[in-house]
């Protein structure tokens, strides 16, 4: 039988399959060769699946009467199937995110990656135990006299000079010192069991 009548055979409702599994049988390597192809490569499953519905639909869309050869017809059908295929995920992988960026946009910019979109400004890792730790530190200040608390955090945290804080509290600036260097003793010892 040549080709032209196994696919009206195929066509025909009395066809119980065995035209169809012959036709599948003489075109597995034009399948094969486009779906084989290195555009194709990262995707070939995906290709060969296409390819194959390519030839069902050449088989129930094929007319002789339209004057082509069907294996230049499902040829065509095949090729520009598994083409369009290709152009489908191009457009796809153009426009995903990579995971650690480094893509550019069609300005030339360079586009953020996965991780970067979707992580959080802050990490929160970071953010509980910056927390954990400020918690620490504020029980500590609060454990310690007045004086040394208001000489460590007035002139370490709060930037002010010793002579200022001094002469607020009508002390000398080597007095403040001497209570900063008490209260930051005090403070390393109530936080060594930290870490």
């Amino acid at each position: 039988m040549n080709i032209e009548e196994l696919v009206e055979a195929a066509q025909s409702e009395k066809e119980d399959g065995r035209a169809f599994d012959e036709i599948c049988k003489r075109f597995a390597n034009l399948v094969k060769k486009y779906a084989g192809q290195p555009h194709v490569a990262a995707i070939k499953d995906e290709a060969i699946a296409e390819g194959w519905l390519a030839v069902a639909m050449a088989v129930r869309t094929y007319r002789q009467a339209a004057g082509g050869r069907f294996a230049g017809y499902v040829e065509s059908r095949v090729k520009y199937a598994i083409w369009n295929l290709f152009k489908r995920e191009r457009r796809r992988w153009q426009t995903e995110l990579p995971l650690s960026g480094g893509a550019e946009d069609e300005e030339g910019n360079e586009r953020p990656g996965w991780l970067t979109a979707l992580a959080a400004a802050d990490s929160v890792e970071e953010a509980a135990e910056s927390e954990w730790i400020s918690e620490h530190i504020r029980e500590a200040l609060r454990d310690l006299p007045d004086k040394q608390r208001l000489a460590v955090v007035r002139t370490l945290l709060g930037g002010a000079q010793l002579a200022d804080v001094a002469t607020e509290l009508g002390v000398s600036p080597q007095a403040i010192y001497g209570l900063r260097q008490r209260g930051l003793a005090r403070l390393k010892t109530h936080l060594r069991g930290m870490y």
